[in-house]
């Protein structure tokens, strides 16, 4: 199997107090991003009395880092540098003669994204939603903590041509009236909170 060096930097790290597993099952592994660093954690503990290791694979298969078989102990945490790996879909993997559990997940820009972290951005993306029709912009909000919000419209240079407070409901659901507005290239921000959603479009 193709070994691929991309983690040049990999630094043991003793964060028992940080990161405590249970036990349960075959064994666990699992990873975390360190604070807000292009480092992550990756802990693993085998629940057998027995040699294991611990892989990461992208999603070719190919090997980005393998420990040694690890005899004296069953738990294992390392710091792994990401700042020179790729975008992409990965597994970290714990295996032994009885155990083999598999954590995905991915990496963006250096940083750790788990299918969970995905998820949630989603959900976050779908809540929001922008569409314009003939002279008409059309937009919805599910505003779950009933934030407070506020609209804005920018053109193409960055100006603000339209600003103002829009009421603060659960279900937030408004129609503009852009006729006015000189043809031309617009972006709608709305602002919930503490963020920010964006929609462009052209008039």
């Amino acid at each position: 199997m193709k070994k691929v060096t991309l983690l040049k930097r990999i630094l043991p790290v003793a964060f028992a107090a940080l990161f405590s597993i249970s036990a349960f099952g075959k064994g666990n592994v699992f990873i975390h991003s360190y604070l807000k660093t292009d480092y992550a954690i990756v802990s693993a503990q085998n629940s057998f009395s027995e040699a294991f290791k611990v892989t990461i694979v992208n999603e070719a298969g190919e090997t980005l880092y393998s420990s040694p078989r690890i005899k004296s102990s069953n738990s294992f945490q390392k710091l792994f540098d990401l700042s020179s790996v790729d975008n992409g879909d990965y597994k970290v993997i714990l295996s032994g003669k009885n155990a083999r559990v598999v954590e995905s997940f991915s990496v963006v820009d250096h940083k750790l994204v788990k299918k969970e972290d995905n998820r949630l951005a989603e959900e976050e993306k779908a809540s929001t939603f922008f569409r314009t029709s003939g002279d008409k912009l059309y937009i919805s909000h599910l505003n779950f903590l009933n934030n407070e919000l506020t609209i804005k419209i920018n053109d193409v240079k960055g100006e603000e041509v339209y600003n103002s407070e829009l009421p603060s409901k659960s279900t937030y659901s408004g129609l503009f009236d852009i006729s006015k507005l000189p043809a031309g290239k617009y972006q709608v921000c709305l602002t919930s909170g503490e963020k920010m959603y964006s929609y462009d479009f052209r008039k």
